[in-house]
C-alpha cells in the first residue's frame, strides 16, 4: 500500500492517494482506523484462556463501538487530530485483544504447569 501511494504520488494531482483520503477523511473514518488495531490487536495479539467465555458477547461489544464511532465520525462539528487516531488505534488494539473471542486451549499438562513454573 506504501508503494502504491508513493506511485501515485510521482503521477501527479490527478490521482488521489491513500495519504490525502486519510488525511482528509480522518474523522469520517475513525471507525475503520479502531478497526484496524483491533484487528493488529486479535492477530498478533491473541490470548490463550482455559475457560472458554460466551464469544458472541465481545463481538457485539467490539460492534457497537464500531457503530458508535462511524455515527461519531459523520458528525460536522468532530474534528480528530493527530494524536486522538493514535489513541483510537491503541484503543481498538486493547479492546481487540481483551473482549473479542479468545483462543481457548486444553487444560494445560502437568509438564506444562511445570515448565511455566519454572521460567518464574
Amino acid at each position: 500500500m506504501i508503494i502504491i501511494d508513493i506511485v501515485l504520488v510521482a503521477l501527479g494531482d490527478e490521482y488521489p492517494t491513500f495519504s490525502e483520503i486519510v488525511k482528509d477523511q480522518r474523522s469520517e473514518l475513525i471507525w475503520l482506523n479502531f478497526l484496524l488495531g483491533g484487528l493488529v490487536g486479535k492477530v498478533f495479539y491473541n490470548r490463550v484462556v482455559y475457560t472458554k467465555k460466551p464469544e458472541i458477547s465481545g463481538f457485539f461489544a467490539f460492534l457497537s463501538i464500531l457503530v458508535l464511532l462511524g455515527f461519531l465520525g459523520q458528525l460536522e462539528s468532530f474534528q480528530l487530530e493527530t494524536w486522538h487516531q493514535l489513541l483510537v488505534m491503541i484503543t481498538g488494539a486493547i479492546v481487540g485483544q481483551r473482549i473479542w473471542p479468545q483462543y481457548v486451549a486444553d487444560e494445560p499438562t502437568e509438564a506444562e504447569i511445570q515448565r511455566a513454573k519454572a521460567k518464574k
